[in-house]
């Protein structure tokens, strides 16, 4: 009897994996290499990525560092926590020195004087030391989850400051790239208004179109020996809307239900179900608990209609729901607008709003 041999599941949705086939960012990555021929002739400017939860930006980041080492450049990545209200900016700065020095193996105390007490100025001289150590034409520095220190704007002020001092643009290359969400990152320029124009070159990343949808799916299975069906592909599209994030997830768990190495009509519930949980442990749980009671029978319409509708449209479902009869349509507008504040609802350019996700959507019709 021969062995059964079993192809792993392609597909990554754990967090820090790199997808197989990095669908729809070819755009960014040639603007990347581009950006780098630059910085070979010393040009000064810095990056930011912005997308929101799920959209890549690690997977990106992780991506260029590849990018940097194949020609020879260094390149460091490193991930900012989540701040408590206790913490200080020159503590938080001190941090991401230390993770710097780790990122290229270099003990800190080899390029660092903590004998100074201005933040600025020891990011400065540490910037300058660990540019002569390292020798090399520029050195990249991958700065992930930058929204995570928002409490604190001050900790980006002054690398913003360190880094167009007199003394770092004549003397050394640094190529600083940030990721943040938009609504994190709108937070550091409502503070700190030059932090915007200091890193105006961005990358927004957006949802993956659905040739890009289909693509990635083909790609990343190609001599797995196992195929996703026409219509499980449309199905995916039609669900995750063309989130990254998402579509890994969904099709992992589509990949784990085949049958008999095909992905069809069978495979969907059980993996639907599986994701949504998933998701709801991750983020959807945390989110919808933003809205209030009330808000919450207000989004509940909105993830029936899974569709575009003006506040006059979800007064006239809650009129005629039997269930809300004693709903105060009087506030509607009020909760909508408190629904679209929290991000729970997005509004197009005609005033209507629909929910943030159809993955959502579905999570609270099956689960809540």
């Amino acid at each position: 009897m021969s062995m059964l041999k079993l192809t792993p599941n392609p597909f990554t949705p754990q967090s820090g994996l790199e997808p197989k086939v990095l669908g729809g960012r070819e755009e960014f990555i040639s603007e990347f290499v581009h950006l780098l021929e630059h910085k070979d002739k010393k040009e000064e400017f810095h990056l930011l990525v912005l997308g929101e939860w799920g959209m890549g930006k690690t997977t990106l980041l992780k991506f260029y560092k590849k990018i940097v080492q194949s020609k020879g450049q260094q390149a460091v990545y490193l991930s900012l926590p989540k701040l408590s209200t206790r913490e200080r900016v020159n503590n938080v700065i001190q941090s991401v020195i230390e993770e710097i020095c780790f990122g290229f193996g270099i003990k800190p105390q080899e390029v660092v004087n903590t004998s100074r007490k201005n933040a600025a100025i020891f990011m400065v001289e540490f910037l300058l030391t660990l540019y002569k150590k390292i020798n090399c034409n520029y050195i990249v520095v991958l700065v992930d989850d930058v929204h995570n220190v928002s409490i604190l704007p001050g900790v980006i002020d002054i690398l913003r400051l360190a880094l167009s001092h007199e003394q770092i643009i004549r003397k050394s290359n640094y190529f600083f790239i940030l990721a943040s969400t938009p609504e994190g990152w709108e937070g550091f320029v409502k503070r700190h208004d030059p932090i915007g124009r200091f890193f105006r070159k961005k990358q927004i990343l957006e949802k993956l179109t659905y040739s890009q949808v289909e693509t990635t799916i083909k790609e990343t299975i190609k001599n797995s020996g196992v195929v996703f069906k026409e219509e499980i592909i449309a199905k995916v599209w039609e669900y995750t809307e063309g989130h990254p994030y998402e579509l890994q997830l969904l099709c992992s768990h589509l990949y784990d239900n085949h049958m008999k190495r095909v992905v069809g009509e069978k495979s969907w519930e059980a993996a639907l179900v599986a994701t949504l949980k998933d998701l709801g442990i991750e983020h959807f749980s945390q989110l919808y608990n933003r809205a209030s009671e009330r808000e919450k029978e207000i989004l509940n319409v909105f993830a029936e209609n899974k569709k575009f509708l003006t506040i006059s449209e979800v007064r006239d479902i809650l009129i005629y729901d039997k269930k809300l009869k004693k709903f105060p349509v009087a506030n509607v507008k009020n909760f909508v607008y408190r629904l679209a504040d929290k991000g729970l609802v997005i509004r197009d350019e005609n005033k209507r709003y629909r929910i943030l996700d159809n993955m959502f959507a579905e999570y609270i019709l099956r689960f809540r």
